[in-house]
């Protein structure tokens, strides 16, 4: 990796066209080592952060659509050691290795895929704590893969942020599978008052859960 990177060096003091399709073509080579390495070392060389994360969502886009799944998870990693705040790399990135890489291995080492996803979206978290983007995410994760406590947890820390209505609808959901109805109810309330645009879904979804209430008083 050394080697590599000194070659870069000295290639990156060509013009820069010619110092960008060098970045791209040895990032492959490099990026699956040591990403922390690799993040100091391409600013040291560019002296520039977000030209450097273009590149690297370029070769993701480029990875993806050649079908070379594989080499994308440490580019991910590479854009979030240089730029710590990228939510939307921590997102997609953890999403990519727990709904991509994980359901082409076999037990164990796609459960294996699936924690490391979860580690990853948590370290984004501790690096972004003051928005709802990655609760939202963590807490998305564990509704559909039917654990809806640990759902809730997320969501709970979610809503305290500025946050689009879907993270409450899936938070009223996630009530109404745990039997907590007068609860699921009470948050489809809040989504009426607070997002008009919900208003008609919210309340077909309030008159589901009463008639649900009634239905079980009457046959209990």
């Amino acid at each position: 990796m050394d080697i590599v990177l000194g070659i870069l060096k000295k290639l990156l003091h060509c013009q820069r066209k010619i110092r960008y399709f060098l970045i791209v073509f040895f990032l492959p080579l490099i990026a699956h080592t040591q990403p922390e390495q690799v993040a100091v070392q391409l600013l040291d060389i560019t002296n520039q952060r977000d030209p450097v994360i273009n590149i690297i969502n370029l070769k993701i886009d480029q990875l993806w659509h050649s079908g070379r799944y594989e080499k994308i998870f440490p580019l991910f990693h590479l854009v979030v050691r240089l730029d710590p705040e990228d939510q939307e790399a921590w997102a997609t990135g953890g999403w990519f290795l727990i709904y991509c890489i994980a359901p082409m291995k076999r037990f164990p080492d796609n459960e294996k895929i699936k924690q490391k996803g979860m580690e990853f979206l948590k370290e984004g978290l501790s690096h972004n704590p003051n928005s709802y983007r990655l609760y939202w995410e963590l807490g998305w994760i564990y509704y559909i893969s039917g654990e809806f406590e640990n759902a809730i947890a997320y969501l709970d820390k979610a809503i305290q942020y500025e946050h689009p209505a879907y993270v409450e609808n899936t938070r009223a959901h996630a009530l109404e599978k745990l039997g907590r109805i007068d609860d699921a109810i009470k948050q489809w309330q809040e989504i009426k008052k607070k997002f008009p645009e919900m208003r008609y879904v919210a309340e077909r979804f309030i008159l589901n859960l009463q008639k649900e209430k009634e239905d079980v008083k009457k046959n209990p």
